[in-house]
């Protein structure tokens, strides 16, 4: 999960300069508002997304490894971890495909 922890990072500080600059061009062109990128917004939710579900599925196998714990709360506990970690697949998929490139334009 850490190098889709590091794109979600890179990512932020992308749109972050866009911003930037955007704004500064909005500055010069008497104050309109910049446009937003809806690839870069979709792509930068499904890394949160990757995070959240990356976090919690960690939280749950770490909370299964208390000692004593009662089986009926490890299996909830394992079942949690599925769930969270089949999250963590589909908002990986979910990046994937708001990231694909724009098709070749021709002249």
């Amino acid at each position: 999960d850490a190098p889709w922890h590091q794109v979600r990072l890179l990512l932020r500080l992308h749109r972050y300069a866009l911003e930037a600059l955007a704004g500064a061009d909005a500055g010069d062109a008497g104050g309109t508002e910049a446009a937003v990128d809806v690839r870069l917004l979709a792509a930068g939710e499904a890394l949160d997304r990757h995070r959240d579900a990356s976090e919690a599925a960690a939280a749950a196998a770490q909370a299964a490894r208390t000692p004593r714990i009662a089986p009926a709360t490890a299996y909830a506990l394992g079942v949690l971890h599925a769930d969270q970690r089949h999250e963590v697949e589909a908002a990986r998929y979910a990046f994937q495909h708001s990231w694909r490139k724009e098709p070749i334009r021709l002249p």
